[in-house]
């Protein structure tokens, strides 16, 4: 069974979150061991199958903590294609607070859907789900994530977490820790958003 039933629909139409299923296994795999994917999120195993996507996919079902999506951009025809998975996690309900995280197929990035994917996500956490303050880490290394969080978004940069990342060649990697809290969202970060993605309309 699906953790959820929840279908997220971005304000231009392009974009669609939707609950993950066994249809999502075999792409969602293919975007984890993509060569760009592992470039910055190098703790991911080099080889994911399709029935280890399903293993992953049932076991953060039975966690309330965590709330997963996939990513669908909608077609013109009214199909959709996959782009890759976002969601979030360590959802603290006494504290209000949670964690975010996006992975896009590398064929569709540059494409403004990660901010459009983002928008709908941070949207839901802090206008359905009442959460106050939401969490993004990424390596120190991952310059157009960082960039993305600092210049677009708008998050404040909180610290680095040293050698916090084990990689699968046993090296570690540093993490840097970005927040946005609620009243930023509807203050400054929402407005930017939806700059960024009706500019590209």
């Amino acid at each position: 069974m699906p953790q959820h039933t929840t279908i997220l629909h971005s304000p231009t139409g392009r974009i669609r979150l939707v609950y993950p299923s066994s249809e999502d296994d075999e792409a969602t795999a293919a975007v984890r061991e993509h060569p760009m994917s592992l470039q910055y999120l190098r703790f991911l195993p080099k080889k994911v199958t399709p029935e280890d996507t399903r293993n992953r996919r049932e076991q953060r079902a039975e966690k309330p903590e965590i709330i997963d999506f996939n990513i669908h951009i909608v077609n013109p025809d009214g199909t959709t294609t996959f782009a890759g998975t976002t969601g979030i996690f360590n959802v603290d309900l006494e504290h209000e607070s949670f964690e975010a995280g996006i992975l896009v197929s590398p064929d569709l990035q540059r494409g403004g859907f990660a901010t459009e994917a983002l928008y709908t996500l941070l949207k839901y956490a802090f206008e359905e789900k009442n959460l106050h303050r939401g969490n993004f880490e990424t390596s120190e290394d991952n310059l157009p994530m960082r960039s993305w969080l600092e210049n677009v978004l708008g998050a404040k940069l909180e610290g680095k977490r040293r050698e916090a990342w084990k990689e699968s060649e046993g090296r570690y990697r540093d993490v840097t820790s970005y927040s946005i809290l609620e009243q930023e969202w509807t203050s400054y970060a929402k407005a930017r958003l939806e700059k960024s993605m009706f500019d590209r309309i």
